[in-house]
């Protein structure tokens, strides 16, 4: 099958491409690399067709895009707090591009779009167990336009029969993620410390809780709802919380140091807790996160380790 992932050279993209190519699939990568990186694709640069673009200029290739049958649109702007200060960036590189990309699919036969959203479009309010049911809350520029995108494809849906999925993704972690990038969570962080020598921050008491959910799951959940589903969004995470202090002390047992934990205060209107309800996905297609948080952190901290931080 002939595959186009956009924000290919990034953390997900990258390991997403590996899958796709070890079930034969024919990869197109496109990505601009302001935040993905080739050493992440050097493994399968010779089995990858690389184009390097603005998300906003994809028609301008379009003709390579011809053939392809599966899209897993990944390139966006992912943070939170940034897009808040630069809404107007979010919103064309988010919504417009999503936009840009849309009009190239339905040029193409038969194609469907996967789509990256995000657990953010829940916000804080209601229940910390979130299910696709309910109400979106968006707190952040950011979330709005993963909101956005959903509607936008839904509305193409109604009007063109366009054909698409979205996966609200909770707190991905796991190797090739930079514990610098702005959407790099205290896993991340904290696992990069305990390879490196580092030290950590504990903002609060550390018992708030979050879904972490590895990137080998997700990309198994990304391609699992690629070729077909009865919904049009679905949650991925663990169906789990794990909390901030759990992290840490799972950490300091792979530490060969002691880690230096710097104490801050909370942050403000931090979500004290939150979880996905994963039942529409297990439901549908059998799907169940396979990754345990212990494993998941120990493969990290090994992997910074193998390349001295």
């Amino acid at each position: 099958m002939r595959t186009l992932v956009t924000g290919g050279a990034g953390f997900i993209g990258s390991h997403l491409c590996e899958r796709l190519l070890e079930r034969g699939d024919e990869v197109i990568v496109y990505d601009d690399l302001s935040s993905g990186s080739l050493d992440n694709l050097a493994a399968i640069r010779d089995r990858i067709t690389l184009i390097e673009g603005d998300v906003l200029d994809l028609r301008a290739h379009a003709e390579a895009f011809a053939g392809v049958k599966r899209v897993f649109h990944l390139a966006a702007l992912i943070s939170g707090h940034d897009s808040l200060y630069e809404p107007e960036a979010y919103e064309r590189v988010n919504v417009v591009g999503l936009l840009r990309l849309i009009e190239v699919v339905r040029g193409l036969d038969d194609a469907r779009v996967v789509f990256a959203s995000s657990s953010t479009v829940y916000g804080n309010a209601g229940d910390p167990i979130k299910r696709e049911t309910q109400q979106a809350a968006p707190l952040s520029i950011y979330a709005l336009t993963k909101y956005m995108g959903e509607h936008t494809l839904a509305l193409y849906r109604e009007l063109y029969g366009f054909d698409w999925v979205a996966l609200r993704l909770f707190n991905v972690y796991g190797p090739r993620q930079s514990p610098d990038h702005p959407y790099a969570n205290v896993t991340c962080k904290f696992a990069h410390a305990a390879a490196t020598g580092g030290g950590v921050k504990l903002y609060g008491d550390g018992e708030q809780s979050r879904d972490f959910v590895h990137v080998d799951d997700v990309v198994t959940a990304l391609l699992t709802v690629s070729d077909g589903s009865r919904e049009r969004v679905y949650n991925v995470g663990t169906g789990e919380d794990t909390s901030i202090r759990r992290l840490l002390e799972a950490v300091k047992g792979l530490a060969e140091h002691d880690l230096p934990v710097e104490q801050h205060d909370p942050w403000p209107n931090d979500i004290r807790q939150i979880r996905a309800d994963v039942s529409r996905l297990e439901d549908e297609f059998g799907f169940r996160p396979r990754v345990s948080v212990e494993e998941g952190l120990a493969g990290t901290v090994e992997w910074f380790r193998s390349r001295g931080g």
